[in-house]
């Protein structure tokens, strides 16, 4: 009796504190909204939104001469002069992003206005529904689990403080929606797959067709959960296998629209997905996935000196050889192994002084890290060999069914779209699921003082990453402009400047503009333009993000003279660096 007494006092405590965890969590979803940076992908959110083509809006402006703010947000304000209409057909001339969430975001804007918290405020509330369908999932998954409840709530609760889903919910990005049909589209597979009823399969169906009006990639998804069936198939479930079918030929049915408008527009298709063509680099992505990993727990911090892919490379490596130690532990008398593992370590100290800066942030940013894989790489042990089949298959198929064809379509094409954390949020739900079911089993074991005390550790993790994000937003989700505040810096130093920016990177421009003074003047001009740079009309004029063809051309004028004044910091010689330059007579 005592026993049981100790143990509802125990989950009553978990309870608790699980849902002060989810309020935090709350409180940092809906916190200094209009702070973060707007980047490009905001501001093509915004133009799109409001019925203008992002070439529409950069051919309007190089054919001014000089504009100010205002203009700008001319092209980012929902309005008469462009109905709903327009917007649609902005959305169909960028194809690769399905409407939904843009749609929806219009609608939006057109309640609480054009302002940023207006846009952001959208996708902070689909990060909040996400919860509750996250722990839907849990419960499908483990449906006849004695935790499964438990198991639920500590999903949530780690959901809740992830620094990776806190960032994207304060973006006016399409990717908490996403998350929010994934999780739908799980759930309700799960469901129809036990229930096998009408209304179960076109519950499902339903969902699969807003999850492929939000991503394409959901297609991905979708296909995978066949693969999982398939797996399983026997004469017991055909009948099961065929409702699947016809769900899914029902949702692409409903899908067919937008496929038209894909097949009709694959030139544009092709021309707006050219960046993930080219830059392959498999230590990148690499890199990435242990990145993606490490987000759901904590965004450590790291030495502006440490070149984050050798260190992602490093404690992969440090993880492997720790499992394969302790695996092997048993048989440690053998003098061969001996010396395998110690050349193995004089392997890894050699990779750690030569290739890593190595200073007290980045050690305890790494140790945190090694914790994080190590719990992830247990944990995924653990579901796989504590449940059934069907339930760690489904997790497998959903963490693989994203990463998996990216990374096919990297190598064929040498591509780089497995560089983009944002599209690994199934491999995030997978490993945070399978950490959720262990801690849980676990806090109802004999060693539950020790998860407590590690669960506590991760909560704090989570608490300081967010905290530490407060202000700013993280490079992984914002780098291309997480530059803005420092360059605006140097140029709010003088009320009279003027920006100059060639039309094919006016987006960065744009952006920049949500930091600048009022008084700033802006001129966007063509590749084939030699414009006027009015240097004797304004007090400083700088270039943003020149192209080297725009530096040689200006450096060969002897009239002028060219000095860069703010210049990024990069990872990777693949990046084109937002640097700022000044330009003045010479």
């Amino acid at each position: 009796m005592s026993y049981k007494k100790q143990f509802l006092d125990s989950n009553y405590k978990l309870m608790f504190l699980l849902l002060a965890v989810i309020l935090i969590g709350f409180f940092f979803r809906l916190t200094n909204l209009p702070v973060k940076v707007f980047w490009v992908d905001e501001v093509s959110t915004a133009v799109r939104v409001s019925g203008y083509t992002i070439s529409e809006m950069t051919n309007s402006l190089s054919a001014r001469d000089i504009v100010d703010r205002q203009t700008f947000m001319l092209f980012q304000t929902i309005d008469s002069e462009r109905t709903f209409g327009d917007s649609l057909n902005a959305l169909i001339r960028s194809p690769e992003h399905a409407p939904l969430y843009f749609l929806l975001t219009r609608f939006w804007m057109q309640l609480w206005g054009n302002s940023i918290i207006g846009m952001r405020s959208l996708s902070a509330i689909f990060s909040l529904g996400a919860l509750p369908c996250l722990y839907w999932l849990c419960h499908e998954l483990f449906v006849k689990s004695r935790f499964s409840k438990q198991i639920g709530w500590i999903a949530v609760g780690i959901m809740s403080i992830s620094p990776f889903h806190v960032a994207y919910a304060q973006e006016a990005r399409p990717y908490s929606l996403w998350t929010i049909t994934i999780l739908l589209a799980g759930a309700s597979f799960l469901r129809a797959k036990r229930l096998n009823s009408i209304f179960a399969w076109g519950l499902y169906s339903f969902c699969l067709i807003i999850s492929f009006y939000t991503s394409l990639f959901s297609l991905y998804i979708a296909a995978f959960q066949g693969l999982y069936l398939l797996a399983q198939i026997k004469k017991s479930n055909l009948l099961v296998f065929r409702n699947f079918v016809a769900a899914m030929l029902f949702a692409l049915l409903a899908f067919s629209p937008w496929i038209l408008v894909i097949i009709n527009h694959l030139d544009l298709l092709h021309d707006n997905t050219s960046w993930m063509r080219g830059n392959f680099n498999l230590a990148d992505i690499i890199a990435v996935y242990i990145g993606t990993n490490l987000l759901i727990f904590g965004d450590l911090p790291l030495s502006t000196n440490s070149n984050p892919i050798p260190v992602a490379i490093a404690l992969l490596v440090i993880v492997i050889i720790g499992l394969i130690s302790i695996r092997l532990y048993p048989r440690w008398q053998n003098k061969t192994l001996k010396v395998t593992c110690l050349a193995l370590a004089s392997c890894l100290l050699f990779i750690l002084t030569k290739y890593i800066y190595l200073d007290w942030i980045t050690i305890v940013g790494a140790l945190v890290a090694i914790a994080i894989l190590s719990l992830s790489a247990y944990s995924l042990y653990y579901f796989i060999t504590k449940v059934n089949k069907d339930r760690w298959l489904y997790i497998i198929c959903l963490m693989l069914s994203i990463p998996l064809p990216l990374l096919i379509t990297d190598i064929i094409n040498q591509g780089q779209s497995s560089t983009a954390p944002r599209y690994l949020i199934p491999l995030q739900l997978g490993i945070l699921i399978a950490v959720a079911f262990t801690v849980a089993n676990q806090l109802n074991s004999q060693r539950r003082k020790l998860w407590q005390c590690l669960a506590g550790i991760f909560i704090i993790v989570g608490i300081y990453s967010n905290i530490r994000n407060l202000n700013t937003s993280p490079f992984y989700q914002k780098g291309r402009n997480i530059n803005n505040l420092a360059i605006a810096k140097v140029i709010n130093q003088h009320r009279q400047s003027l920006v100059v920016v060639e039309a094919s990177e006016a987006m960065d421009a744009v952006s920049l503009a949500y930091s600048l003074i009022p008084e700033v003047k802006y001129k966007v001009i063509s590749k084939e333009e030699k414009a006027n740079l009015h240097l004797n009309e304004f007090e400083r004029v700088f270039i943003l993000k020149p192209s080297l063809n725009l530096i040689q051309n200006l450096k060969s004028n002897p009239e002028i003279k060219l000095d860069r004044v703010y210049k990024s910091h990069i990872f990777s010689a693949d990046e084109f660096p937002l640097d700022l330059w000044r330009i003045k007579n010479n």
